[in-house]
């Protein structure tokens, strides 16, 4: 697992690695020897992404080189922003899931393993964008779902006292849509998010698996 950005994406991180050790799942510093490998990005600025667009290239060639059947799996902030657009712009990524799924990790990535064996034994001429092209694409989206937004306010508007027109409240009709996929869908074909909502609720619980990176730490307030 490669993991960027924030503290909360950190935590993230160790909930889906103890899912995995707590599904029989073994870890690997040797990313050559890993079955599987999971991108965990960050879209909180414009760096963030390029670095997680940079970082879901880099591992796909890595494995092209040095381990064909390895699934590679897409999680995080980015695939949780552009969910719909993400599986075009990345074909060679196996699963893409969403931040309300870490905890069901383990089952996406046998879902990733299959689709990646389907691939080998089915191979489909895929055209790989390079990265200027993707960093470009993805500051497009964000403009245009800015647009839509801004396009999508109602304004209700009244009239003061003395006749002129003023707004007194605004309603913002823009909502993200969910997006639900099949967790089977038919063979040969990309397999995209498969169950995400605009806004994640998911909270990790004291009873949640945790494969902890980082060592304990503690603060005192007097």
């Amino acid at each position: 697992m490669i993991s960027l950005g924030c503290a909360k994406n950190l935590v993230d991180a160790e909930i889906m690695l103890g899912s995995l050790l707590a599904g029989g799942v073994e870890i690997t510093n040797d990313a050559a020897r890993a079955d599987a490998m999971i991108v965990n990005t960050c879209s909180f600025i414009d760096s963030a992404q390029e670095e997680s667009v940079d970082t879901i290239l880099e591992s796909s060639e890595v494995r092209e080189a040095r381990n064909r059947g390895q699934g590679l799996i897409v999680s995080g902030c980015l695939s949780q922003r552009f969910r719909d657009e993400l599986p075009k712009l990345f074909p060679e990524v196996d699963a893409f899931m969403g931040i309300d799924q870490v905890a069901n990790v383990g089952q996406i990535v046998r879902q990733a393993l299959e689709r990646r064996a389907e691939k080998i034994r089915n191979p489909e001429v895929a055209v790989r964008r390079p990265k200027s092209k993707v960093v470009a694409k993805l500051a497009e989206l964000e403009k245009a779902r800015d647009l839509s937004a801004h396009e999508k306010e109602e304004s209700i508007r009244g009239t003061d006292k003395f006749g002129k027109t003023k707004v007194t409240a605004t309603i913002s009709t823009h909502h993200a849509p969910r997006t639900t996929v099949s967790p089977s869908p038919p063979a040969g074909t990309q397999s995209p998010l498969l169950d995400v909502t605009a806004r994640p609720t998911y909270i990790p619980d004291y009873a949640t698996p945790r494969f902890r990176l980082t060592p304990p730490h503690f603060a005192y307030v007097k």
